[in-house]
């Protein structure tokens, strides 16, 4: 439909000539399969009348029609598809101040409240919207298919698929789509998850005829044509690189990978450098899309848009191809490991640490719980701007940041899915401070079986706030609608897990802890390593209560090296270290060096020295001054 739509509003040499059918996309068994499929999921789904119940949640069914093309080329936008600028025209209104309005006789808005509405497609694709009446819609096409799902044989082919996205389609050239997007000021793109992938364009709501047959023609009839697929090969090259780039992301991605490993969400989220080129092939892609994106596990949401317009051009979409079938698939649970994993990074001098724990996902009772308890948790970095609903009184920065100099960030994470998800603390700061870094996280880790009515009930309405303020983002409510079909079938409203959190009791943030903590952890080490404590310390720290030092936690490395010191007659510490009659180590910046390297030559880190009673940061020396 797009095609004869675009063709329609182009000038006649901007046709493309001899454009494949779907049967030439996907080759001719594949479209024999597909055609007998869909018509067996067309024939079950007419049953209904009218309405159809899809996982607890009921839709209104749109069915399929054939319409005269001329009159449905009459409701297409107007937009010039070649237009690329003219001479400059002087602007009438240059000189009229923003607050006295331009447009005369213009109708009293009609206010309407917002309302959730739901549909599906007689091929099996949902359809949800929410209009607020805005100016800019957001458009998001997505697909239960992700990393998670990929087989051995198939590493990579989600992320490919992300490469390749809103190129050639089987009636519109890569040249042609994209001057589409850049003509009508659309920005989006292609993004592939773990369980779910998505396609997304923002643009002025008039577009969205055009908007939403073009990225279902991305989903439905993509060519990936050779040099089209040759020229991404180097998209994954720079996406690692891109990765590489944000350490907190890539920490989340070693997390994931070690806490699941090899297996489900433990699959990584880029394809391999090195085996994946072999694989980028247009036929794996296909092979695989023709897997996994099905009708049935699509689901199109849209902010801003009327939902009957919006469902008659997806209609139109798929009036006249046939979608692609819902094949069976095998969709293993995931299987969390816990784990350790250390990477040394030479150019980073900072140390980037993650204890991270499995939840029950989603669908589990204990969602609302655990997100409170993030948010009691809270975090940030060292420096940071206050204000309301900043998390200024979380425990992290009130104990952690504020009380720490030496650590640069601190914060909770929550990360759900489906089934499963991890919960955890992420710190970060210098890596001879490492095994601080550990014993601090430990701490705050033991501290969850204790909460005072006051940090709950601020939890709970700081929670609550950045609900309701992140539902009046547009591009993050559609993604949180997208994401929550995919996982659940149905969408919790802001109003109603808000009623969740207000029922969260301190008894249940107990028990939600008690049970997060039983489990083995996973620990990931990045950056600067060298300092960094053995899994097993972090596990038996989390079993029983952490050491304490003087002044400070310890960890197990220090603690044996200080007992020994201790203990042994024979040690004896350097006179410029011991002599009381010394002089303050302030007096000179040379005299903090030397004290430090000198510790460090008695195999002492800074943390082991401090908590001897040492602490050359505030320029005090007291070992041996008894």
């Amino acid at each position: 439909m797009l095609s004869r739509l675009l063709t329609a509003a182009a000038p006649s040499s901007a046709v493309v000539q001899g454009g494949p059918t779907l049967a030439r996309c996907l080759g001719a068994a594949a479209f024999r399969r597909c055609f007998s499929s869909a018509q067996t999921a067309a024939a079950a789904v007419t049953k209904t009348e009218g309405k159809s119940t899809i996982q607890g949640t009921s839709y209104n069914v749109v069915k399929f029609k054939q319409e005269d093309v001329g009159e449905v080329v009459k409701e297409v936008p107007h937009f010039q598809f070649y237009y690329i600028g003219g001479e400059h025209k002087d602007n009438k209104y240059r000189d009229v101040p923003l607050d006295i309005p331009i447009l005369t006789d213009v109708p009293a808005p009609q206010l309407k409240k917002p309302e959730m509405k739901f549909s599906v497609l007689e091929n099996g694709m949902r359809i949800v919207s929410v209009d607020k009446q805005g100016l800019t819609a957001n458009l998001g096409l997505f697909v239960h298919a992700g990393s998670r799902f990929e087989t051995p044989a198939e590493e990579g082919l989600s992320h490919m698929v992300e490469c390749v996205a809103f190129r050639s389609t089987a009636h519109l050239s890569h040249l042609r789509t994209i001057k589409t997007i850049e003509v009508l000021g659309m920005n989006g793109g292609c993004q592939a998850g773990r369980e779910h992938m998505m396609y997304n364009l923002e643009l002025l709501r008039e577009y969205t005829p055009v908007a939403s047959t073009l990225v279902v023609g991305n989903v439905l009839f993509p060519r990936l044509l050779p040099w089209e697929v040759n020229a991404c090969h180097k998209e994954i090259k720079k996406a690692h690189e891109r990765l590489k780039a944000d350490t907190d992301q890539y920490v989340s991605e070693l997390l994931h990978q070690t806490a699941y490993h090899n297996n489900t969400l433990g699959n990584a989220l880029l394809a391999n450098e090195g085996r994946a080129l072999e694989h980028f092939t247009g036929d794996n892609i296909r092979e695989y899309m023709m897997k996994h994106f099905s009708a049935e596990r699509s689901v199109f949401v849209g902010i801003n848009v009327d939902h009957d317009e919006l469902c008659k051009w997806l209609m139109r979409s798929f009036a006249e191809y046939v979608a692609i079938p819902n094949l069976p698939r095998e969709e293993p649970k995931p299987i969390y490991t816990g784990g350790y994993k250390l990477e040394e990074n030479a150019d980073m001098p900072v140390c980037n640490i993650a204890i991270g724990f499995e939840t029950e996902g989603w669908n589990s009772a204990d969602l609302v719980p655990v997100t409170v308890l993030q948010t009691l948790l809270g975090g940030g970095g060292s420096f940071s701007t206050g204000g309301p609903g900043k998390g200024m009184h979380s425990r992290l920065y009130l104990n952690v940041l504020n009380q720490n100099p030496n650590v640069e960030s601190c914060m909770a994470f929550n990360t759900q899915y489906s089934d499963s998800g991890l919960f955890g603390m992420y710190i970060t700061g210098y890596g001879q401070e490492a095994p601080r870094l550990v014993d601090i996280a430990l701490n705050e880790l033991h501290k969850l079986n204790s909460f005072t009515p006051e940090e709950v009930s601020r939890a709970k309405n700081t929670l609550k706030g950045n609900i309701f303020m992140n539902a009046e983002n547009s591009k993050v409510l559609m993604e949180d609608i997208g994401r929550q079909i995919i996982m659940s079938g149905k969408v919790v409203t802001p109003e109603e897990f808000a009623a969740r959190v207000d029922a969260v009791t301190e008894a249940d943030l107990k028990k939600v802890a008690a049970k997060l903590l039983k489990k083995n952890p996973t620990y990931v080490v990045y950056g600067d390593t060298k300092s960094a404590p053995h899994y097993e310390y972090v596990r038996t720290g989390l079993a029983g209560s952490p050491a304490k030092g003087k002044r400070g936690t310890r960890t197990g490395r220090d603690c044996k090296i200080l007992d020994g010191l201790q203990q042994s007659e024979k040690c004896r510490f350097p006179k410029e270290l011991t002599s009381s009659a010394t002089p303050p180590i302030a007096r000179g910046r040379h005299r903090v060096k030397r004290a430090a390297s000198m510790m460090l030559y008695y195999g002492l880190t800074v943390v082991a020295a401090a908590s001897l009673g040492c602490n050359v940061f505030r320029h005090q020396c007291h070992i041996g001054a008894k």
